[in-house]
Order: C-alpha cells, then sequence, then structure tokens
C-alpha cells in the first residue's frame, strides 16, 4: 500500500516545524551551558568509575586545578584522607539509587591546602552517572570552629574563675550563674537557679531585700556599684563577708535589661586585718631591732635611748652615747622648728669612731606625751653610701641611655607590665609632633598613636597582655602621624624580666615602613596594570581575529539566500512564505555581517580618521551596539536626541568607544545594585556657543564623593574587576576633539556624565 504524498504545503509547514524546533533547541542548550558555566555553585557530572565527567568552571575557581587534571584524576585523590571512608559511603548510597541530600567533606587545592565542601547528589542509575552541585563552606567552618572556641573559653573563664558569678533580669530573676555560685547556694548545677530570685535561695529574708534594693540602685540608675561589704548566709550554714561588684547590662539601644554580678569570699581577709590589728604591738618591739640607727632625745637634744646597731655599726659604747647631745651624731635639728612642724629631713655626713665616712639620711619626728605636749623626739638614720653611690653611676648610666635612647631612629618606648607608658624617646615624639606629658602616664593603647581606631587599639591591649607573660610580640600595624596621616611601622613588643621570670617591662619598638611599603605596593600596582593592558590587547586582537573569520559564512549565508529566492522567484506560482523566509534570513545573515564589521572597527587599532559625523547617528550605533547587554541587565534606555541635527569632526570609532564606555558604566553600576526599573537615559543637545552637549544619566547608585575628584585619573577604580583605564582614555579622546568630559557632582539621582564637542559649522 503506496502512502500519500504530502503536498509542498505540509513540508513547507514541517521545515517550518523543524527550523522553530533546531532554534528552540539551540537556544536552550545556550542557555543551560551559560546557567551551567556561570553559576557560583560547583556543578559536576560524575560516574561510579570514580571520575568527573563534566564540571563547571567554579571547579577551576575554587580548588585552583585546572579543568584537565580535574577531570583526568579520580576524584577520591583530591579528598582528604579523613573524609576518603565517608566519600567511598555517599558514592555507594548513590550506587542503590539513593540520594545524599548533603554531605560535607574536603577537597585539596592547588596550593596544597583543603577547602570544605557541601555536596547535594542525585544519581542517574539507568545512565551510571551522578549529577551534583558543591558550595564552599571553608568560610562558615572556621566561623563555626571560632564561635565554638570563643564559647569553650567563656565557659571555661566561669567555671574556674575564683569568683561568684551571676547575671539577671530587671526583675532580679537569675538568667545565668557560674559553678561557683551555683556551690554558694548548695545546687549542682548553675541550670537549677535560672528563674529563680535571691528570695528563693539559702540566704535569709534580710540578705535577699539587701541584695534587692542594691540591684534596683544599679538597674535604675544605669550606675556600677563597686565594692559592697556585705554578710551572707551560705548553704553550709556558714555565714562569709562578701566584697560586691555590680554593674548594669545594657541592650543594643543602651537601655538596662539585667545586671551582672560578682562577687568575692573576703572572709579571711577579714580575719587577717583582726590578726594583723593584734600584732601591731609585737611589730613595735620588732621595730626597736630595726637595721637603721635610731635614737630618742629629749627637747633639749640629749639622747637618752638608742638601739643597738648605733653600737655595734658605729663603733660607739652605750656610755658614750646615752647623755650625749644628737648634734655629735651628725644630727643638726632646729628642735624648735621641730617642735612647729613636727617632722625634718636631711642628708648628712657621719664619720665613725674607726674613721669611716656614711653617708646618712636623717629624720628626725616630734613624739607627743600622754597631754599631747612634744617633750621628745624620734631621730632615724639610715645607711645610704651604697645607695649615693649607685646613685651617681646611675646617673651617668641615665644620662648615656637617654642620649642613646632619644637619638635612635626608631619608635621606642617603655611600658610597665601593665601597659601603662612610662617614656616615649624623641622619635616617637616627634612622629606625633607630641611632648612627654601628652602620653606618659596613660595605657599605651590610648595614646595619640593608636587612638583612631578601636580595631588597632585592640590588637595592641591583646599584644601587651601576651607580651606581659614573657613572649616576644612582633607584627605590622599603622599609627597616627602629627599631620594626621597613616604610617606603616614593623612592631615589636620586648618583654624584660626579672630574676624570677616576671615581666616587669615591656619596650615598645618600631620603624616606619610607609615609604618602603608604598614602593613595594606602586611596584606591584604597576606589574598588575601592564600585565591587565596586555590581556586586554590580546583581547582586542582575538576579537578582530574572529570577525573576520565569522564574516565570510555570513557572506555566503547572503549569498545563497539570494540564489535560493532567484530559483523560487522562477516558478510558475513561487510560495509567498518560503520567498518571506529567504529574505527575512538573508536580512538577518546581513544584520550579523554589520554587527561583525562594526566589532572590527572598534577593535581597529588604525583607524582614527577624522570626519564629518552626525552625532546622533554616532549615539544610536552605540546604543545599538550595547543591545544585547541592555537586554541581559532589564535596563530601560532612552535616548533623546537634539532637536536640530548637528555634526561633529572626529574619529566615529574613539567617539564610538567613549560613548559605549559610559553608558556600559551606567548598565554596571545599576546591575551592582540591584535597582527595580532601572533606567538610562542618553541626550544630546546644541549649546548656544556652538558645542554640543552629550549627557549619559542612570538611577543607579551613583559615585562616591571621595572619587570623584580622582575618577579621571588613570588606573582608578570602584570595580572589582575594573582596570581603571576607561573614563581616563575616554577623557584623553574628547580632549584630542576639542572637548571636554564632565561628571555632575551635585546629581542627587543616580550619575550623571556628559561631554562637549564643538560643532562643525
Amino acid at each position: 500500500m503506496m502512502t500519500e504524498k504530502p503536498s509542498y504545503e505540509e513540508l513547507q509547514e514541517r521545515v517550518r516545524e523543524l527550523e522553530a524546533e533546531k532554534r528552540n533547541q539551540s537556544t536552550q542548550n545556550e542557555e543551560l551551558n551559560n546557567l551551567f558555566n556561570l553559576s557560583l555553585d560547583m556543578l559536576c557530572v560524575a560516574d561510579f568509575e570514580g571520575y568527573f565527567r563534566v564540571i563547571n568552571s567554579a571547579f577551576e575557581d575554587t580548588l585552583g586545578h585546572t579543568m584537565q587534571i580535574l577531570l583526568e584524576t579520580p576524584f577520591i585523590e583530591f579528598v582528604h584522607p579523613d573524609d576518603e571512608a565517608a566519600t567511598r559511603e555517599a558514592v555507594a548510597q548513590l550506587a542503590t539509587s539513593e540520594s545524599v541530600a548533603y554531605f560535607e567533606n574536603r577537597y585539596r587545592c592547588k596550593d596544597g591546602s583543603y577547602k570544605w565542601l557541601a555536596w547535594t547528589s542525585v544519581p542517574a542509575s539507568e545512565s551510571g552517572l551522578i549529577y551534583a552541585v558543591a558550595r564552599d563552606i571553608t568560610k562558615q567552618k572556621t566561623i563555626q570552629c571560632e564561635l565554638e572556641a570563643q564559647r569553650e573559653l567563656f565557659n571555661n573563664v566561669l567555671s574556674n574563675v575564683p569568683a561568684s558569678i551571676f547575671w539577671k533580669d530587671r526583675n532580679s530573676v537569675y538568667l545565668g550563674v557560674n559553678k561557683q555560685f551555683a556551690h554558694d547556694t548548695g545546687l549542682q548545677s548553675p541550670d537549677e537557679l535560672i528563674g529563680k530570685s535571691d528570695y528563693d535561695l539559702a540566704w535569709t529574708k534580710e540578705e535577699a531585700d539587701f541584695y534587692r534594693e542594691c540591684d534596683l540602685n544599679v538597674m535604675d540608675s544605669g550606675e556600677p556599684m563597686l565594692n559592697i561589704e556585705e554578710s551572707q548566709l551560705q548553704a553550709d550554714g556558714k555565714v562569709v563577708h562578701l566584697l560586691t561588684n555590680k554593674v548594669p547590662l545594657l541592650d543594643a539601644s543602651g537601655q538596662v535589661y539585667g545586671l551582672l554580678g560578682i562577687y568575692m569570699d573576703i572572709t579571711r581577709r577579714k580575719e587577717t586585718e583582726s590578726r594583723l590589728q593584734k600584732s601591731e604591738n609585737r611589730l613595735q618591739t620588732l621595730f626597736d631591732f630595726a637595721y637603721e640607727y635610731i635614737y630618742v632625745v629629749d627637747s633639749e637634744g640629749t639622747i637618752i635611748k638608742a638601739n643597738r646597731q648605733v653600737y655595734e655599726r658605729l663603733g660607739y659604747r652605750e656610755d658614750e652615747v646615752i647623755g650625749a647631745n644628737i648634734r655629735n651624731f651628725a644630727c643638726d635639728c632646729s628642735f624648735a622648728s621641730l617642735r612647729k612642724n613636727g617632722y625634718s629631713r636631711a642628708d648628712v655626713e657621719f664619720t665613725c669612731k674607726d674613721g669611716r665616712v656614711l653617708q646618712l639620711d636623717c629624720s628626725a619626728t616630734a613624739l607627743p606625751n600622754e597631754e599631747g605636749e612634744l617633750t621628745s623626739f624620734l631621730i632615724i638614720q639610715r645607711d645610704i653610701t651604697e645607695r649615693k653611690l649607685a646613685e651617681n653611676t646611675l646617673a651617668i648610666s641615665e644620662r648615656q641611655f637617654r642620649t642613646i635612647f632619644n637619638s635612635s631612629y626608631q619608635l621606642i618606648g617603655v611600658l610597665d607590665s601593665e601597659g601603662i607608658l612610662l617614656k616615649a624617646n624623641q622619635t616617637a615624639l616627634d612622629l606625633g609632633k607630641l611632648k612627654q606629658e601628652d602620653v606618659v602616664g596613660r595605657p599605651f593603647w590610648d595614646t595619640y598613636w593608636w587612638r583612631y581606631s578601636t580595631d588597632v587599639q585592640d590588637r595592641l591591649k591583646a599584644a601587651i597582655r601576651e607580651a606581659s607573660q614573657g613572649k616576644l610580640v612582633g607584627y605590622e600595624e599603622e599609627v597616627l602621624d602629627g599631620d594626621g596621616e597613616i604610617r606603616t611601622i614593623d612592631f615589636m613588643l620586648k618583654p624584660v624580666l626579672n630574676e624570677q621570670g616576671e615581666t616587669v617591662l615591656i619596650i615598645p619598638e618600631g620603624t616606619d615602613i610607609t615609604d618602603k611599603k608604598l614602593a613595594e605596593e606602586e611596584t606591584q600596582r604597576h606589574h598588575q596594570e601592564m600585565a591587565h593592558v596586555i590581556r586586554l590587547s590580546t583581547a582586542g586582537e582575538m576579537a578582530s581575529g574572529m570577525a573576520h573569520e565569522l564574516n565570510q559564512p555570513l557572506t555566503a549565508i547572503v549569498s545563497y539566500c539570494g540564489t535560493a529566492a532567484s530559483l523560487v522567484n522562477s516558478l510558475a506560482s513561487p510560495p509567498k512564505q518560503l520567498c518571506e523566509i529567504l529574505e527575512r534570513t538573508s536580512e538577518q545573515a546581513r544584520r550579523a555581517s554589520d554587527i561583525i564589521r562594526h566589532l572590527r572597527e572598534f577593535v581597529s587599532k588604525e583607524d582614527n580618521r577624522k570626519e564629518s559625523l552626525s552625532l546622533d547617528k554616532v549615539i544610536q550605533d552605540a546604543v545599538n551596539f550595547l543591545k544585547y547587554e541592555i537586554q541581559e541587565g532589564d535596563v530601560k534606555v532612552e535616548f533623546h536626541p537634539a532637536c536640530q541635527p548637528c555634526k561633529v569632526k572626529g574619529s566615529k570609532i574613539q567617539i564610538e568607544q567613549v560613548l559605549i564606555n559610559m553608558i556600559r558604566n551606567s548598565l554596571e553600576a545599576i546591575g551592582s545594585a540591584e535597582i527595580t526599573e532601572s533606567r538610562v537615559v542618553v541626550k544630546s543637545r546644541v549649546l548656544s556657543d556652538d558645542a554640543v552637549e552629550v549627557t549619559v544619566a542612570d538611577n543607579g547608585p551613583g559615585v562616591k564623593p571621595a572619587m570623584v575628584d580622582a575618577l579621571f585619573n588613570p588606573f582608578q577604580t570602584s570595580k572589582k574587576t575594573g582596570m581603571g583605564i576607561g573614563l581616563s582614555l575616554s577623557h584623553t579622546i574628547i580632549e584630542a576633539h576639542g572637548g571636554r568630559l564632565w561628571v555632575d557632582k551635585d546629581y542627587q539621582n543616580g550619575a550623571l556624565f556628559g561631554f562637549h564637542l564643538p560643532v562643525v559649522k
């Protein structure tokens, strides 16, 4: 049985259906390919033999390996050894046609480091393939570990600090306590106190009332209460003395939402104070045997009593001392003045019985009798001979040290173990245009050099804490000089230890490396910019070559369509629809050829001929050139030409390059800000001074004020991937055409750039 031969119209309809199907399939393939390669997630297809079949570029960007290495190497070789077993189990699960909704492992990067990846995988058992999506979660893992470490540190501090800590809400209900506080209440766990008040615990009602009163004072006033001495009946029946501090807890808006309290058991201290009081009499007895020379004299200066050091060390017998006048023992006191002032002190020189000369620190104090009359005096002489010698030696050493200290080109200081600045050399003071009194006695992190940044201050505090533990600390830091400029220094903290290994001083040293860093950064930036320029030039040459190669098949398509149209028209009854199809195909091929020709002209290095141009047509060509980018960004671009046509003299390619750069900058700014109903307006108008003005305005985020003055400088950009030469090059081109490129600093609704060019008369 013969089938009926389809009609010509049916064949035409089938051809159209096949062509539409092919176009739809091509569009879908292109969209899927773009989605696959532009996705930030790592997309792949793998087989059950352990190899990637297809991967997107995110694999290369994340791991650093080339596409070839990733496809040729079993993926298990990239997995961290500790994660291999779990990875094999996940693959085995997929082999049973069961999806893996979430799985984590570590993949080795090109530099040897590992990154955490989170996987979602679906098997396709019939084709023996695995479809998977991975995401880099390394940063989340790092943050998670840091948070866990901080939480563990906080809990360790609460558990091990030798004090009782608690925090309450606005109603004095406990929100949390540490273990020591729970122990004081007789409970096993801090969690048992949450939700309770002081009236629910072991203390008496009077104690709970007092605690509540203090809580209200702190929370109502917003001011801390410090060093509160109070008693407490604890769960074991003991009454203890406490020293308590309470401070308000503030929320983000500065409102008090509770308080934090900490107390120490000072029962032993109180007992010690009592014992100290009882021992004062014994100390008085011990004072009689002090190492100093001590005399008691009457109102006339006659020695009534002397301690044994006078006899043993000065070489005199008791009968030579008692009854003698104190002036014979190098104490030329004015007793009338002593009665008036009650005290005098002087350094004196005394010759011992054996001829030795001693330097003595001599102090005299008037002693009242029971009636309060000053009838006797206490004379104490301390041998400072060795101290005087040491002082003289130290003074010489101090002068030498100060000369070296202040002449050094380094920034040097001296801190105590708590970080208080004791001294700074002249170089450091000159850097900040400071005087010693401006900084000495202050916490080092609170001095002028560091106060400009809390982050810098926090790093310095942490470094001082580390140095106070005897560790040498060094890092690069930025400080503020006297002109308000930031300077980079190579900074070190050197601990000075005593014989017991305790830190007694910390020496901060810094070397200004600002100029060195700037020179290194300038060199690096220059290398990067040169590399970028070379890549850009290469891309232009490649684009020109591709345009040339594509133009030939497009020309052939136009020719074939023309031939086909001629053949169809020669028919007795040429199909009208087929003729229309051939005409549209030819028209689209010519349009593609025009676009490619435009691209070749744009990247041409030689076509800089100046000619008379219709500026509005150049603007329209630039807008048409960016048609795909405009559609892709879903941006509405409006062009309002001048009321009257005008011509300018110049290079079409160069002026078009300026316009493309300005419009593309607007598109990219709008895209980065994710603005809805985005719009770019291009206008041209003839000015009264025989010049034409072109403006490009957008409703994007606008230009940062800090960037305005440097916008047209080479290599200035606010874009992460920008090279910074677009506006600079545009500025140069417009000036070469006798015009001026500018930005409207006062434009409020986005950004507005424009240029003037002279009109051809």
